[in-house]
């Protein structure tokens, strides 16, 4: 029997069987693995207290600065936070394809 005959052969025997099925609970186990774990409510205080404080400060370091360098800072850290959030996206969509 050569190469050619084989896989046909081999090929009949995959159509003629039954196609697999996975168990009802199978998209619930995958998702409860991959969904990103979520943060806990006494974090997300400490997160928005932090954030708080920091506003704070920057508006106490800032309040002899003319308005427009503060919009001009506000908008150059925008633009700066904007590429560093889609460089890290790409690069983590790009590790997860590895």
């Amino acid at each position: 029997m050569d190469s050619d005959e084989v896989m046909i052969v081999l090929l009949r025997d995959a159509l003629a069987a039954d196609v697999p099925k996975l168990s009802p609970t199978f998209d619930a186990r995958v998702m409860r693995g991959i969904r990103p774990p979520r943060i806990a409510a006494s974090l997300l205080g400490l997160l928005v207290l932090y954030a708080l404080i920091a506003t704070a400060v920057a508006l106490w370091l800032m309040h002899d600065l003319p308005p427009t360098w503060i919009a001009a800072a506000l908008g150059g850290c925008v633009l700066v936070a904007v590429g560093t959030s889609a460089y890290v996206r790409r690069l983590t969509v790009a590790r997860s394809s590895w």
